[in-house]
């Protein structure tokens, strides 16, 4: 009878009780996610989410770290600092451009679930979602959850459970990070570790300064552990780096005695987990972060848009050698410090007008930047407070500087990627999902800050009812997750992002030469493509960039790296607006080579692929060799 009690004790309001509510909850929010999911996502449209999942497809076959997408500019690094043969280039390509933890990520869990990368294309028209993207997505919903975990633990030990379950529920009900976590992107993944840091650098902060003595080796493991969590958030994204920073200044200036052993510490883990990495780019392009140490210069006026990745520094040599010209990559020559300046002057002022107020996903960000200047009572909410207005501040910098085509909002991919929403959905510019925007990192923690003066404020308004504080904080809850709940009711977009993206379109690609007589393209073929990204990921196919110019670029990769035996190209390129892309351009550029051929009917002569084929869409051609050259 007693055991009986026990057990009926133990449902009701023991440990059982919190893992029955636990376990609802847990399904309430899959429930959620699984409809948002066949609602209102669709396949991948992110570039860097289709490079990452195409990395991680090589590493789990057993390719090394070597990618199918092939930038002009990487290929120039690789070949001027010579540590791999061209031969070696033409097989496998090895990446100088991700850091490694995501696709190291997605690489083992390609180990483990069965990702089926090929689509039967008998049943092309009937495709409507690419398994290895729903995996993909299962993984970052995953991560999702962990989030919301930490930021509710991190509210209980900050504020109390009030302001905890009503940040969470607002961090459930910001769709920016539901975006995030179908987007195929690291986002969420970088959330999880910046949390972890968050709640590391809390625990230091309180135990270094309650007055209990404790040995310097539990501070010094911390440290490490601190450390050691910014340096995987800086190999995941190489623009979360920029944490250590304030982590460092944080350290040193609460950790009092300790200030010392932990700064070094931290520092010390940091470096452990960052510097084979750096080590390893530094020997294969002379660089420690590869081509991503080159976004500095993008979106400057020598090189706009996507340029920067898609020219080729080729320049004769004073002095060739064994007969064959040099290849210097002279990126920095081409741009001056004003260059740069304004650049950041522009970046940061589009940050402060567009980006900020609504660094959270809504506009509760105003009501979170408000709480992160508010002083409140709690030393730990203080100085964390101070860490997160440092890290605003470098990612607010590091942001602006790093900036590249890829947080562009007004681009033709962009406008082509509105389009393919279906109908009925307006034409929008593009949202702040991409991998550049570090500011959203915040957005959680500041969560709590914002929720924190709500109650603050209640708490001024002396309302003694609990069931007031319930409902405000209610309120609160739904007219911040407004905005998502309104997307249900808005048209939902096609489940295929095309144009320009259709994966089983782009893996017939290698048939279509036998539609005229000749045989399919090979496995180890170099195509040549405007959305090389696509190519490689649905493909599973070598694919370069669409070169900056046909001449000389186009030219010189095809005679001295390798011949590319096809080219793809999509309303990236063929959509472009007439007089800016086309007609003043300075240099033939391949806008203007398909309007003369559209025009004219035929290749220009000389050309090495002389067979065209409009065979997906009137504005999709695909080059290749024709029959009489083979």
């Amino acid at each position: 009878m007693i055991r009986i009690q026990e057990i009926i004790h133990s449902l009701e309001e023991g440990k059982w009780a919190k893992r029955i509510r636990g376990l609802v909850l847990l399904l309430l929010i899959g429930s959620l996610g699984l409809v948002y999911y066949l609602n209102l996502t669709r396949s991948f449209t992110a570039p860097e989410a289709m490079d990452a999942a195409q990395l991680a497809r090589n590493i789990a076959e057993g390719r090394g770290y070597t990618t199918q997408f092939i930038r002009p500019l990487s290929l120039d690094i690789l070949r001027q600092q010579g540590a791999v043969s061209d031969v070696e280039l033409r097989s496998k390509f090895p990446d100088i451009t991700n850091p490694p933890v995501y696709p190291m990520l997605l690489a083992a869990l390609m180990k483990v679930l069965p990702f089926e990368f090929e689509i039967d294309l008998q049943k092309a028209n009937e495709f409507k979602q690419y398994q290895p993207e729903f995996l993909i997505w299962l993984l970052n919903q995953a991560l999702f959850f962990v989030a919301l975990i930490q930021v509710f633990r991190l509210g209980e030990k900050l504020f109390d459970p009030s302001v905890a379950w009503c940040a969470a529920l607002l961090f459930l009900g910001t769709e920016l990070y539901w975006k995030f976590s179908t987007s195929g992107l690291p986002t969420m993944l970088l959330l999880v570790l910046f949390l972890a840091l968050g709640k590391t650098l809390v625990r230091l902060e309180e135990r270094g300064n309650d007055g209990v003595p404790r040995g310097g080796g539990w501070f010094a493991g911390m440290a490490l552990w601190a450390g050691a969590l910014a340096g995987l958030g800086g190999l995941t994204r190489y623009g979360f780096a920029w944490v250590i920073l304030p982590v460092l200044v944080y350290l040193g200036w609460f950790l009092g005695r300790h200030r010392v052993r932990t700064v070094a510490m931290a520092l010390l883990g940091f470096l452990l987990v960052m510097s084979p990495w750096l080590v390893r780019n530094a020997q294969l392009s002379g660089n420690l972060f590869g081509t991503a140490g080159l976004a500095l210069y993008s979106q400057t006026d020598a090189f706009p848009e996507d340029t920067l990745e898609r020219t080729l520094f080729y320049e004769p040599s004073d002095a060739p050698v064994n007969g064959q010209n040099e290849i210097k990559v002279r990126v920095a020559d081409h741009v001056g410090l004003w260059d740069i300046e304004n650049k950041l002057k522009r970046n940061l002022r589009h940050l402060l007008v567009h980006e900020l107020p609504q660094f959270s996903g809504s506009w509760f960000a105003v009501v979170c930047l408000v709480g992160l200047v508010v002083p409140f009572r709690n030393r730990s909410l203080r100085r964390l407070r101070f860490f997160l207005l440092m890290t605003l501040a470098v990612f607010a910098l590091g942001q602006a500087l790093g900036r590249t085509h890829l947080s562009a909002a007004n681009g033709t991919l962009a406008e082509l990627l509105a389009r393919s929403l279906g109908q009925g959905a307006p034409m929008t510019a593009a949202s702040g999902v991409n991998g550049e925007n570090l500011l959203a990192l915040l957005g959680p923690v500041s969560l709590l800050f914002g929720a924190g003066l709500f109650f603050s404020l209640l708490d001024r308004w002396k309302v003694d009812l609990p069931e007031m504080r319930l409902a405000a904080s209610t309120g609160l809850v739904i007219s911040a997750s407004l905005p998502m709940a309104l997307s249900f009711l808005l048209p939902h977009p096609y489940p295929v992002a095309d144009p320009p993206y259709h994966p089983a379109r782009l893996q017939s690609l290698r048939s279509v030469p036998a539609e005229y007589g000749l045989a399919g393209i090979k496995e180890d073929d170099l195509l040549m493509s405007d959305i090389p990204w696509a190519v490689a990921w649905y493909g599973n196919q070598n694919c370069v960039w669409l070169t900056r110019t046909v001449k000389p670029d186009f030219y010189t990769l095809y005679e001295q790296f390798q011949p590319v035996s096809a080219l793809y190209f999509t309303e990236v390129t063929t959509d472009q607006r007439y007089t800016s892309s086309v007609l003043n351009a300075n240099e033939l550029n391949w806008e203007r080579f398909m309007l003369d051929m559209q025009m004219k009917g035929d290749v220009p002569d000389g050309f090495p692929l002389q067979a065209v084929s409009d065979i997906f869409a009137p504005d999709q051609w695909l080059f290749f060799a024709a029959p009489e050259e083979q």
